[in-house]
C-alpha cells in the first residue's frame, strides 16, 4: 500500500498549541491524543524534540497495531502475563484517580507486553555464526583488553576527621563487611561500588586500592573533589589480554540483540512506509 501522509501542519511548523489538542495524530484510523502526555510536557520540547516526539509515537502506534492483529496475543504466555499487569496498572490507577482503566490505557498495556514477547521471539530465532563473532574480534581487539582493575566498596564523607572514626570503628569490628555496608547505609550510600580501571575512578585513589591485598580495609582515608573515601578493597585484576574463545559467548550476545533490534527496526520502517497519517 502506498504511504499517504495528510499534512495539515508540517512537523517543522509544529507549535506547543498542537500538543494541546484532543488529537495528535491519527495513524491508521487510530487517535493518538494529548491524554498520553504528562500535563506541562509539551512546554519543555523545542520544535526537533517535538518532530520526534510524533514519530516515536507513530512509530510505537504501528507497531502495537500489528502486534494485536497477530497471533502473539492468543499466547498462553501473553494472556498470563496481561492480567497481571493489567491487575496491577487498575490497583495503582484506581488509588491515583479513583477511575477504571480506560479502552486506550488496557489497549497500551496490550501493545506493551505483545512488544516484549515479539523482542524475546526475535532474539531466540537469531543466529550469530562463530566466523560473525570471530570478524568482530578481529575487528576490535582493543575492545578486549582489560586493564589494571579493582573491585571495592567505599564510603564518602565530607571531613577526615569523620573517615577515620569510621576506619577505627571498621577495625574494632567483629564483622566487617556487615559493619561496612550498615555504616555505608547510615550515610545513605550503597557501599558497594564494583569493578573500576584505572581510568574510570580518580586516579589517586585507584593507585592506593591498587597495592593493597584483596579484602583489606585501606588504614588510612583517600582525598578526591568528592571528599574523603573509606575504602575497603574486596578484589583486584592484573591487566590482560582476552582471548576469542574467552569473549565468544559475551560477543555472540551482543551481536544477536544487534540485530534483533535491526530486524524489529526494519519492521517499523516497513509499517511506517505503508501507514495511513494524518496531522
Amino acid at each position: 500500500m502506498r504511504k499517504k501522509i495528510y499534512i495539515f501542519l508540517t512537523l517543522f511548523a509544529l507549535s506547543s498549541t498542537l500538543l494541546f489538542s484532543k488529537t495528535l495524530v491519527t495513524v491508521n484510523g487510530h487517535k493518538i491524543d494529548d491524554s498520553i502526555l504528562p500535563k506541562g510536557y509539551e512546554q519543555k520540547l523545542n520544535e526537533t524534540q517535538k518532530s520526534n516526539l510524533m514519530e516515536k509515537l507513530i512509530k510505537t502506534e504501528l507497531i502495537y497495531e500489528y502486534l494485536l492483529k497477530s497471533n502473539i496475543v492468543n499466547d498462553k504466555e501473553f494472556k498470563k502475563v496481561f492480567e497481571q499487569q493489567k491487575k496491577l496498572a487498575q490497583k495503582e490507577y484506581k488509588k491515583v484517580s479513583g477511575k477504571n482503566l480506560t479502552k486506550d490505557q488496557i489497549r497500551t498495556i496490550k501493545g506493551s507486553i505483545a512488544l516484549m514477547l515479539y523482542q524475546q521471539k526475535l532474539l531466540k530465532s537469531t543466529k550469530v555464526s562463530d566466523s560473525e563473532a570471530k570478524e568482530f574480534f578481529n575487528n576490535n581487539k582493543k575492545l578486549f583488553d582489560l586493564p589494571n582493575s579493582i573491585e571495592i566498596a567505599n564510603i564518602i564523607v565530607p571531613t577526615k576527621q569523620e573517615a577515620n572514626n569510621i576506619i577505627k570503628k571498621l577495625k574494632n569490628s567483629s564483622n566487617l563487611e556487615q559493619e561496612f555496608i550498615k555504616i555505608a547505609r547510615e550515610h545513605k550510600q550503597n557501599g558497594y561500588m564494583g569493578w573500576f580501571g584505572r581510568d574510570m575512578m580518580p586516579q589517586n585513589l585507584f593507585d592506593e586500592a591498587y597495592k593493597a591485598k584483596p579484602k583489606t580495609l585501606l588504614n588510612k582515608p583517600i582525598k578526591t573533589e568528592y571528599g574523603y573515601h573509606v575504602v575497603y578493597l574486596l578484589n583486584k585484576k592484573k591487566a590482560k589480554k582476552v582471548s576469542f574463545n574467552e569473549a565468544k559467548k559475551n560477543i555472540k550476545n551482543m551481536l544477536k540483540q544487534k540485530k534483533a533490534i535491526q530486524k524489529l527496526e526494519d519492521k517499523v520502517n516497513t509499517l511506517y512506509g505503508n501507514a495511513e497519517i494524518i496531522y
